[in-house]
């Protein structure tokens, strides 16, 4: 509409010669930044990349009805989310089949038992047929050892945290309560750091379909994260000005903050203060792949994140054709030592190395990737579950 204007002011008779000029170079930049948007955007959908197929060891794939977002448990339990599916914002397309939401337990220390469902244990606030999990989160009391898992559930009229108790010798979660917010606009993924207290990511800033899928068309960077204060139940904006807040984690020690952007393609790292939960800007890695869940690995100090490398094959996937080949992507960010001087970025020397890559023909849509003692396990979207014995990983 714009270029119209400009185009007919040009040639409108009785302009003025200087008008004209202002036209013509207003149409000059507005062409040019149209021009430089669609093509970043076809870079950002994955359009001239190639997807090569890459294992570290021998990989088998476990057959579920997806497996969003992936938990490790200390004693090598892995909780995962399955069966997310068509969600009132439009997250996901009603061309999936129907499909229960459930919780599956895989246990690293007996690989060859693949997935056991866990046991939905109902309450007053709670029916397990309304589940319909996305991304989540796990607060171990210091004191008992009890684990109680926290999930992202879309509702048909909301959107919610469902929190469980682990039952680890029963097979089952226990559900305690259901915790809602205004501010819960598209929560994507949380990261719990105290009783009832965690980060989330909404991933869009607007409720209705249509507004969000402007949003996303145009990469508007107007999303956010969030804080839930589970003593005084209030939430707050922390972190704003993003372009689809995907995945979330932590530093072990709590000081800093880690949060992938799915449509900006950046690894973002915040300085988190432990005192009031605010977060303040350190540093930006710049991806080139657009990446989901974020997994800390303890030991090392690593990142493990599953990412869509051809953005353009997800959104058939997700959205058209579930059988349309998406590729997966696994990938290993070492932040290296930080830097403690006092001024720059907090890992100036990170390095990023590729651990497994397919084409979609074994794996569609890679979301998660979980480590444990040499063995990795990478969840999907809405397709199948893999592990892998990891045979080949520079130390």
């Amino acid at each position: 509409v714009l270029i119209t204007i400009c185009s007919l002011g040009l040639y409108a008779p009785g302009i003025q010669r200087k008008m004209r000029w202002f036209l013509t170079i207003a149409l000059g930049v507005l062409v040019a930044y149209i021009t430089n948007f669609i093509f970043w955007t076809t870079v950002k959908l994955g359009v001239f990349e190639t997807v090569y197929n890459q294992s570290p060891g021998p990989c088998r794939v476990i057959l579920v009805n997806g497996s969003e977002d992936i938990v490790l448990l200390q004693s090598g339990h892995a909780l995962i989310s399955s069966g997310l599916h068509e969600i009132k914002s439009g997250s996901v397309s009603s061309h999936i089949p129907p499909r229960d939401g459930n919780i599956l337990l895989f246990d690293f220390n007996k690989p060859e038992d693949n997935v056991k469902k866990l046991n939905l244990l109902s309450s007053s606030t709670f029916d397990p047929k309304q589940l319909n999990p996305h991304g989540m989160s796990y607060w171990q009391d210091p004191d008992s050892g009890t684990v109680w898992l926290y999930v992202v559930n879309h509702l048909l009229d909301g959107e919610a945290i469902e929190v469980f108790e682990y039952i680890p010798n029963e097979y089952s979660l226990k559900h305690v309560k259901q915790i809602q917010h205004s501010m819960l606009v598209s929560p994507n993924d949380l990261l719990v750091v105290g009783p009832d207290s965690f980060y989330f990511t909404d991933d869009h800033y607007f409720r209705n379909h249509l507004l969000k899928v402007i949003e996303g068309y145009l990469q508007l960077p107007i999303s956010s994260v969030g804080f839930y204060d589970g003593e005084t139940q209030e939430a707050r904006q922390v972190a704003s000005s993003l372009k689809f807040p995907n995945g979330i984690n932590m530093s072990p020690d709590g000081r800093f903050l880690y949060i992938t952007t799915a449509v900006g393609l950046e690894l973002i790292i915040y300085k988190r203060n432990k005192t009031d939960n605010s977060l303040a800007l350190a540093q930006i890695i710049q991806m080139v792949d657009s990446c989901d869940n974020l997994f800390f690995h303890v030991d090392t100090g690593d990142l493990w994140t599953g990412c869509h490398p051809r953005v353009i094959d997800t959104i058939q996937h997700l959205y058209h054709n579930v059988s349309h080949r998406s590729g997966s992507l696994v990938l290993r960010i070492r932040l290296g030592p930080e830097n403690v001087v006092g001024h720059g970025v907090p890992f100036p020397d990170y390095t990023i190395d590729q651990i497994y890559s397919n084409d979609g023909r074994q794996l569609k849509g890679s979301s998660v990737a979980v480590y444990y003692e040499g063995n990795m396990l990478v969840g999907t979207v809405v397709d199948n579950l893999l592990y892998c014995e990891v045979k080949s990983l520079q130390p």
